[in-house]
């Protein structure tokens, strides 16, 4: 009995300083996409086709870092945001829906 809590003493101190360390990687749900990371031309409007290549190409760069993008399947899709239905999102369809976004996003469970 003594030696098993002595081992499980053990145990505890030398694993407490490791998770005594800070994560490098960031935590929270990071900064959100600007107007410009969709807008692959530059030409002040966002076609569909834009809007999938930004939003896969976010995706797949928060999956390497290791960091999921919490409430995907409940975000919009791009007929969704396009609110006048005239094929393409304008700056303030794309703002409108990233505040809409911002107060329904999951915050990370705290620590």
């Amino acid at each position: 009995m003594k030696l098993s809590c002595l081992a499980s003493l053990a145990a505890l101190f030398i694993a407490l300083p490791a998770a005594a360390q800070p994560s490098t990687r960031p935590m929270g749900p990071g900064p959100m996409p600007v107007f410009a990371d969709f807008d692959g031309n530059g030409d002040g409007r966002i076609t569909e086709q834009e809007f999938i290549d930004a939003r896969s190409k976010r995706i797949a760069e928060r999956a390497t870092e290791g960091r999921a993008m919490r409430g995907l399947s409940q975000a919009a899709d791009f007929k969704e945001i396009d609110t006048n239905s005239d094929g393409g999102l304008s700056r303030e369809e794309f703002d409108a829906n990233q505040s809409r976004h911002i107060q329904n996003r999951p915050m990370p469970p705290a620590r």
